[in-house]
């Protein structure tokens, strides 16, 4: 917590009181960290506990907000009520208890497990609960100074007049901070399935509108030819080169993009004769696997992997003659003799990967041999591929690798140059540019559910472009055929078979498409600057936007170039691009070292944590980042970390500098370990070592340390005793104004109108700051802005142009225009807050009022008319019109236990609304309301072994029953849990329909998923006379940590319709005993006549009657019960 009260009379832990703070709700603690308020009153029998919509943003200002008034607790972030809650009445504490309340900040009354790492800059408690509109900044800032209804206002300027130390004996430190500026923007980010700003559909749509930011690229590229000492057999011939280069020029000249060929010549026998594999370590030979990529003869097929040449007699080894069937890993490759110089050709026979004599080399040793840096060159290589298909393999621009000595393009020299195949390096230059392959999204996927799947042309998912169709992966040059796709689409057509990007051959590839050139184009800004001959510096790709207006002034606001370089380009010195506004200079590792020995596969060495963070999925095992994960042999077991430190590594920065902060990226943790950090030891300019001591981190957040330490640091070394842990790297970040950063020059602005201004000038003299305000404007007049950023003396392109006409509405104003298709505005262009730059709302959000005020909708115990279709958790579920859901009213389980897992709970409509992937997440209270199997331990289900220990051998089964039969449209099942074990394995469900004859007939098997809750299955009809009639329901589940909260059955309502009792339940037991009843939301469809309950323990029971078919109750219990349905469950506060 970041500050609480708290019950101080207790000697145990109490959550009486309430506190306020950053919590993570996933992986025991270590994933999904989000601010939280959770209250407890003295008369409540648990506290209840409100969180935020989303994580938590590090390294940013947040103003947190909670408030309860009686009976509703909220949270407010940045004044948008992100979570809303019952469960809590009455006053906070008693009189008699005030005395034993303590106000804490930085943390809780018990132990430092719970302490608050960040700034506080004040607070403020109220005697009332304030309402939305009051929590606004606006009305924060006026407040501050007219105290009416403020119960303590605290700033920490002189702390020890108002507060007193509680465990350390110390105040916290304090640091004097200008008061931030709210941000106009956020930097444009990418899409759920993109990787950087070039994938944000809107900005890269301005280089798709915008022709000038698609204007004449020039782009170096250099050949690397190896050849022998004098300059003979070479890799390839001048032919060749020159060929491919006519025809990449070619290929990109209608786009704007022109190649300018340099060729290196290396002569170096020793490189020359050596096979350089494409994909082959020379870790993986001789593994005792069969790697395919090392499947080369020079390898001996995998040092002996993946076949034997004969057998090997033990006279034969160690005779000075290099006999190839012993030529293997098991016998040592013939004991040294086939990498002996003296007794072979070691260039044909020396396959072991320990010696420096051996016949082949990895394209990545070439690369670390040549060192050839790729900043203002794209290089080319040549290597061997063992497969046919593999041609050639290129550097995403996202890679940290891109501009390093092991970026570029390695392509096959047999088919480089050549007739039929000159198209390859312009598919693999594609792939240098930012393209995917155009059947990424249906043939490249995850899964079926894949978010980024690609079903029809789209800007976010697939390959990000909306102008190819989806395709599969095909080398026909033509629609392909129709096929069973896993995923059931099975007819393409449209299909980008001549694209580049596409896998068919030179006779059918021949262009690329409009969003494509927009994406080659904007990475080229973006990444590739230097690349090119231009001196000019990188565009602003977006138009300038409106901020303020009034009468006589118009102010505007526009983004950093694209290329995020905010200094003026040195040819010889690039450390001004590292270098802030403010002159803090930003660095990534440099040189990272470790004393735990390396895994045997080659993954996770220390290599992985140097340069810019570069994994991808945060929170999985990841083969891009250091682990001190060790496996012994072909054991599953992995090596624990050493005592008394631990696991060790050793970061190293290029230059010592003043330190402001270190941000650390630990993106795997395991779920066991309490501070995953056991030390952190800062490393200064001589040689002197500071411990911070153990700290805990995230694995979905860059972890981030301030260090106050007069001392230029030089590097740092991480301890930890979780061996799985995973660093992906270290950012060290100086204080502001660095001596590294003196010479650097900020680009200037400079912006330009029409019509032009008073004086006559078209553009404004330049400046710094990226705002201007004009205030030369007449009401009605239009007028149209562009900025240029110039460098030196060279200006960029000009933006694309912000129109507006002065006295106009605009998004931002606070008013909600509907002739701009606004639905709402909140005065701001702030993405995250419930309504967007765009002035949409954002989803989940409602907003209502001027400026709008947007609160998350979904869970806050109101249905409004808008939800009632789609918010399970507020309004219930939904019936459609016309159509009757019978809720199950019987249920049989493969193990029950009336007491702790009875099946009963799955009967009638759900009380639990809310479904987590895994059933430990669920609250203990809440399962008392759903099914799950009872099962020997619920926790910890981690490894396959264990999840099949606890299916036992007929697995986990749950037959449900129905009052009576129907003929269903579908089947509703409301999950809990979903019941995940790993990441890996998905859970899945068997449908059975049982039918009034007792005939089966399966429904196939689904995944089961919270994101798809409930779960709808379509029941389809055949053509059978008379229809289905169901009775009853069996649901084979895979996983024993499923947990069930209803199941229903969805029919047609067909008037008057009183079937007979289900077979189902006769079979069972002879219906009800005396009265069913079925509690149930909404209108009652049906025939019969209602009669007025018996209820034992009712206080008060109010019936009243409109018709012999309607009847409506209101009931009250006597003191100490509550009204349950006859399955034990709670009902709902609507039932």
């Amino acid at each position: 917590p970041a500050a609480g009260v708290f019950n101080n009379c207790s000697h145990s832990a109490s959550d009486k009181g309430w506190a306020l703070g950053i919590r993570a709700l996933q992986l025991s603690g270590k994933k999904d960290a989000r601010f939280f308020f959770s209250l407890r009153t003295d008369r409540a029998a648990a506290a209840t506990e409100v969180t935020s919509h989303h994580r938590y943003r590090p390294e940013a200002w947040t103003h947190l907000a909670a408030s309860y008034d009686g009976r509703w607790m909220a949270l407010y972030v940045d004044g948008v009520r992100v979570g809303r809650a019952g469960g809590q009445q009455g006053p906070l504490h008693s009189a008699f208890m005030s005395s034993c309340r303590t106000l804490l900040l930085g943390g809780d009354a018990w132990g430092t497990g719970h302490a608050f790492r960040g700034h506080l800059a004040g607070l403020a408690l109220w005697h009332g609960a304030l309402s939305q509109s009051h929590l606004q900044r606006s009305f924060l800032e006026e407040a501050a100074e007219e105290a009416a209804g403020l119960a303590l206002a605290a700033g920490f300027a002189t702390p020890e007049e108002r507060w007193a130390p509680f465990r350390e004996g110390a105040f916290p430190q304090q640091w004097v901070l200008l008061s931030p500026p709210s941000p106009i923007l956020r930097p444009l980010g990418p899409p759920a399935c993109g990787q950087t700003a070039c994938d944000n559909v809107e900005l890269v749509s301005h280089y798709n509108q915008h022709w000038p930011l698609r204007s004449w690229k020039v782009v170096r590229y250099r050949v690397v030819n190896l050849a022998e000492d004098d300059g003979g057999r070479p890799t390839v011939s001048w032919e060749q080169v020159w060929r491919q280069h006519r025809a990449l020029s070619e290929a990109f000249r209608p786009y704007n993009i022109s190649w300018q060929l340099s060729l290196l010549d290396v002569r170096n026998s020793s490189l020359r004769r050596r096979a350089v594999l494409l994909g082959c370590e020379p870790g993986k030979v001789g593994n005792e696997r069969c790697d395919p990529e090392c499947e080369h003869p020079l390898t001996g097929y995998d040092g002996g992997d993946c076949r034997r040449l004969g057998r090997c007699f033990s006279w034969k080894r160690r005779d000075g003659v290099c006999h190839m069937e012993c030529n293997n890993m098991l016998d040592d490759f013939d004991d040294g003799d086939c990498c002996d110089p003296r007794a072979t050709d070691v260039s044909r026979t020396c396959f072991d990967p320990d010696s420096p004599q051996r016949a082949y080399m990895s394209v990545k040793e070439l690369k670390e041999a040549l060192q050839l840096n790729s900043t203002h060159f794209l290089n080319v290589y040549f290597a061997s591929s063992v497969r046919e298909e593999l041609a050639g393999a290129a550097t995403w621009p996202w890679d940290k690798e891109a501009l390093s000595h092991l970026g570029g393009v390695v392509l096959n020299p047999a088919y480089y140059g050549m007739h039929g195949h000159t198209n390859t390096m312009i598919h693999e230059v594609g792939h240098v540019l930012g393209l995917y392959h155009v059947f990424k999204g249906v043939s490249e996927r995850e899964s079926c559910d894949d978010p980024c799947r690609e079903t029809a042309p789209s800007m976010e998912t697939g390959d990000l472009c909306a102008d190819t169709a989806p395709t599969p992966k095909s080398k026909l040059c033509r629609d392909p055929d129709p096929a069973n796709d896993t995923c059931g689409q099975t007819h393409f057509t449209g299909t980008p078979f001549n694209n580049y990007m596409s896998y068919t051959d030179d006779d059918c590839t021949n262009s690329f498409t409009p969003n494509q050139v927009a994406r080659m184009h904007c990475y080229l800004d973006l990444v590739y600057q230097r690349w090119g001959h231009s001196k000019k510096p990188a565009p602003i790709p977006m138009p300038p936007m409106v901020t303020g207006q009034a009468q006589d002034s118009l102010s505007i606001f526009w983004l950093p170039p694209i290329s995020g370089v905010l200094h003026e380009s040195r040819e010889q010195d690039t450390l001004c691009d590292s270098c802030a506004e403010d002159g803090t200079f930003r660095q990534y590792v440099h040189e990272a070292s470790s004393p735990r020995v390396c895994d045997s596969s080659g993954y996770w060495t220390p290599e992985e944590a140097e340069g810019p963070p570069d994994v991808d999925q945060p929170c999985e095992p990841s083969l891009q980042a250091w682990s001190p994960e060790l496996h012994l042999y072909d054991m599953n077991m992995t090596v624990p970390c050493p005592q008394p430190h631990g696991c060790i590594l050793e970061l190293r920065f290029l230059h010592p500098v003043y330190p402001d902060s270190l941000t650390l990226w630990t993106t795997y943790l395991s779920t066991g370990s309490p501070k995953a950090l056991s030390d952190i030891e800062i490393l200064t300019e001589q040689g002197e070592s500071i411990h911070l001591g153990p700290l805990d981190t995230f694995c979905d957040v860059p972890f981030t340390v301030k260090l106050n330490i007069p001392k230029k640091m030089s590097g740092v070394k991480i301890y930890t005793f979780d061996e799985r842990m995973e660093i992906d790297t270290a950012l060290l970040s100086s204080v502001p104004h660095s001596s590294l950063c003196q010479a650097c020059r900020l680009v200037r602005y400079r912006v330009l109108r029409d019509p032009p201004f008073a004086d006559g000038s078209p553009a404004t003299p330049l400046q710094a700051q990226r705002q201007f305000v004009d205030t030369e404007v007449v009401p009605g007049q239009l007028y149209r802005y562009q900025v240029q950023v110039v460098s030196g003396t060279t200006s960029g392109e000009a933006s694309p142009p912000l129109v507006h006409v002065h006295g106009a509405p605009y998004c931002g104003d606070g008013k909600v225009t509907t002739s701009l298709e606004e639905e709402c505005d909140d005065g701001d262009l702030l993405d995250g807050d419930g309504c967007s730059r765009k002035c949409k709302k954002e989803k989940g959000f409602n907003c209502v009022g001027e400026p709008s005020l947007c609160y998350v909708h979904d869970g806050d115990g109101v249905c409004e008319p808008f939800e009632r279709t789609s918010s399970l958790l507020d309004c219930g579920p939904h019936t459609p019109e016309g159509y009757v859901d019978l809720w199950a009213v019987k249920a049989y389980a493969s193990r029950e236990d009336a007491k702790s897992c009875p099946a009963s709970l799955v009967t009638g409509e759900p009380v639990v609304k809310v479904c987590k992937s895994r059933l430990h997440e669920v609250p203990k209270e809440l399962l008392q309301d759903a099914w799950f199997p009872c099962a020997p331990s619920q926790e910890n289900a981690q490894d396959q072994n264990q999840e099949k220990m606890l299916l036992g051998d007929e697995g986990v089964w749950l037959k449900v029953c129905f009052e009576r039969p129907a003929v269903p449209t579908s089947l509703l099942l409301f999950l809990a849990s979903s019941g995940a074990v790993s990441q890996q394995h998905k859970p899945v469900v068997t449908v059975q329909l049982t039918d009034t004859d007792g005939q089966n007939r399966s429904l196939g098997t689904y995944e089961l998923s919270c994101h798809h809750n409930p779960l709808a299955i379509d029941v389809p009809h055949g053509q059978e006379d008379p229809p289905l009639q169901v009775a009853s329901v069996l649901l084979n589940f895979s996983s024993p940590l499923v947990a069930v909260a209803a199941v229903a059955l969805r029919s047609s309502a067909q008037p008057g319709s009183s079937e007979p009792l289900s077979p189902c339940l006769l079979q069972h037991e002879e219906g009800c005993s005396h009265q069913c009843y079925s509690c149930a939301q909404g209108a009652c469809r049906g025939s019969g006549s209602c009669t007025r309950p018996l209820l034992s323990h009712a206080a008060t029971l109010n019936c009243s009657s409109e018709g012999p078919e309607h009847m409506v109750c209101a009931v009250s219990c006597e003191k100490g019960f509550i009204l349950r349905s006859s399955a034990g469950k709670r009902l709902a506060s609507t039932q």
